[in-house]
Parts: structure tokens; C-alpha cells; sequence
């Protein structure tokens, strides 16, 4: 898919958390993209690059899922112009960590941490709406229980989805992590899965290096980090 510009209407702005926002956006005109992709924002000199929360099925709109504080100066320039024009112009779509880029038959390790869930959330409901009869896993690691804001959806998932398993861990209460538990529960099968990083990119490259050590094929490791990778 070539990337194209569009301007968008900022058409909702939902807090899921203290810190963490929902965005709305409706394009003037539709741009086509795959599950596990992302946006750039423009605003003004600067380019914010966010991956798109919900898979593409119809409701042509893109949701976004925005780690916000007042602490934060990187954003915000663009909650101001936001709340100042109440539309953006976007460019998209970007990325090759998505599910058409993934083997079509392997199982699939989502490993998460914090906002991280974005991509992960939009690659679930593409598999849930395509009736996709693989095995896949998600593996989400966050500070607190506050920042695994769509905790309740993803238990309903596994609730209902026999073929899905889900796995939290947060760091302020438990020594435990993402990686250790992964590798505990997958020492014995892990070249037979694919894995999906997504989230901070020194978490996806320590993540990555580590796995690689244990013997995981590159080639069945996905992020869209490794393309920022100098």
C-alpha cells in the first residue's frame, strides 16, 4: 500500500485512564490499511507516529490509544493544536508488522507492554472477525493495573476464545516480567510460535536480543520498532 495524505475530523476524545486517551478520527476520505499498522500525525513541523488501535472492518475511522500527562511535553503541541482546530492531517499507512506479513499457519505470541496494546488489540479482533482457527497468546506487561486499560475486553476474549490465552503482569507488585514468563511457558514449543513485540523500543530490542540468545529464529520475530532500529 502506497501512504497517502487525508485530513481527519478529531471526531472523539475518550479517557481510558489518568493518562491514557482514546482518539477518534474520521477521515474526509477512507485510507485503506492492515491490522497491525500505524499513522503519522502532521502537526504543524513535527510528525507523531501512532499505531492504529482497531482493525479495519468497516466502521472507516481510525482509533488511537494515546499515553497523555502534563508531564509530557512531547504531546503536548498536539493536544493543543487539537483542541485549537479539531481536526489533523494524517499519512498512512505505515509498518510491516502486521497480519499479512505474518506466516498464515504458525501460531502467534503478542507481547505488549503498555500502550503497546494498540496494534495487538486491532491484530485480535482482524483474527476474532476473520474466524482465524489458530492458537494465539497475548502477553501484556504494564506498571500498574490502572495502565492495562482494556484489561476487562481482554478477559472477555479469553473468556469466550478457547484458542486464546491471555497473560498480565505488573511491574509495581510483582517480580515477575514479560520475558521470564514467556520463555517459562514456552521453553519447550517457542520456534514453533511467531512472536509480536510492540511497545517502548528498548523493551522490544532487549526482548528481541534475549529471544534470539534462546534460539529464536529471527525471521519469526515481528515489530515495527526494527525498522527505527540505526
Amino acid at each position: 500500500m502506497t501512504e497517502q495524505l487525508v485530513e481527519a475530523q478529531v471526531e472523539k476524545i475518550v479517557p481510558l485512564t489518568d493518562s491514557i486517551m482514546h482518539l477518534i478520527l474520521k477521515p474526509t476520505f477512507y485510507v485503506d490499511y492492515q491490522a497491525g499498522q500505524y499513522l503519522n500525525i502532521l502537526c504543524e513541523d513535527q510528525e507523531f507516529s501512532y499505531s492504529i488501535a482497531n482493525a479495519p472492518l468497516g466502521a472507516q475511522h481510525y482509533e488511537l490509544h494515546i499515553r497523555h500527562s502534563l508531564d509530557n511535553p512531547y504531546h503536548q503541541s498536539l493536544f493543543a493544536y487539537i483542541k485549537k482546530h479539531g481536526r489533523v492531517t494524517l499519512k498512512l499507512p505505515y509498518g510491516t508488522c502486521s497480519l499479512n506479513h505474518l506466516d498464515p499457519h504458525r501460531p502467534i505470541l503478542f507481547v505488549a507492554g503498555g500502550t503497546g496494546f494498540a496494534p495487538v488489540n486491532a491484530m485480535i479482533e482482524q483474527l476474532l472477525a476473520d474466524g482465524d482457527p489458530r492458537s494465539f497468546e497475548l502477553f501484556w506487561g504494564a506498571r500498574t493495573q490502572n495502565d492495562m486499560y482494556l484489561d476487562e475486553k481482554v478477559l472477555n476474549w479469553q473468556a469466550h476464545i478457547p484458542r486464546f490465552k491471555y497473560y498480565s503482569f505488573l511491574s509495581e507488585t510483582s517480580k515477575e516480567n514479560l520475558l521470564s514468563n514467556l520463555l517459562i511457558r514456552h521453553a519447550q514449543d517457542i520456534k514453533e510460535w511467531q512472536i509480536v513485540l510492540s511497545g517502548p523500543f528498548e523493551m522490544v530490542y532487549s526482548l528481541r536480543d534475549v529471544l534470539v540468545e534462546q534460539g529464536m529464529p529471527k525471521e519469526l520475530l515481528f515489530s515495527d520498532a526494527f525498522s527505527f532500529e540505526s
